[in-house]
């Protein structure tokens, strides 16, 4: 009977529950999640500070997140090319609000700041994998749109045509 605890001795002085290394010291729980909700809460900060990672669908714009809006428009001529380009950003979290067709054709893919805030541009293209010497500035407020994404025909080499 030696193996079993005195019933009359609280859980936390049991064997059980007691820390190994140091038997009279007992983890405290509340300190552990403490301690946790601290890492989280600054996590959080220091994206909220410096921006978020490579290819996220939101940027933050004083102090709230806002989900970057698109429009994607074919500049290749073949069937569908926007639609499926659409598709990939929209399953990332993006809000494509128009799609359709440019009307000319392109060489290479653009992607477009819209309003004056380049680091949506250059989220949209990094989920595109289009090069940064392909995005560019061309402010357009009456669009209310966030970026613009021109399909060229260097489409293969996107991802989502991977």
């Amino acid at each position: 009977m030696a193996d079993r605890p005195d019933p009359r001795t609280p859980a936390s002085r049991s064997p059980r529950f007691s820390n190994s290394s140091n038997p009279g010291r007992r983890i405290r729980l509340p300190h552990i999640l403490a301690a946790s909700g601290g890492i989280v809460i600054s996590v959080l900060l220091l994206v909220a500070v410096f921006g978020s990672t490579s290819g996220e669908p939101e940027i933050v714009l004083g102090e709230r997140i806002h989900t970057i809006q698109m429009d994607v428009l074919n500049g290749v001529g073949r069937p569908n090319l926007a639609q499926q380009m659409t598709d990939y950003l929209r399953s990332r979290g993006f809000d494509v609000v128009e799609i359709g067709n440019f009307h000319e054709e392109l060489e290479k893919t653009l992607v477009i700041d819209r309003t004056g805030n380049p680091q949506a541009a250059v989220q949209v293209a990094e989920a595109l994998g289009v090069p940064m010497d392909q995005v560019m500035q061309k402010i357009d407020k009456t669009l209310y749109l966030d970026v613009s994404v021109y399909i060229g025909k260097d489409y293969q080499s996107l991802q989502p045509f991977q």
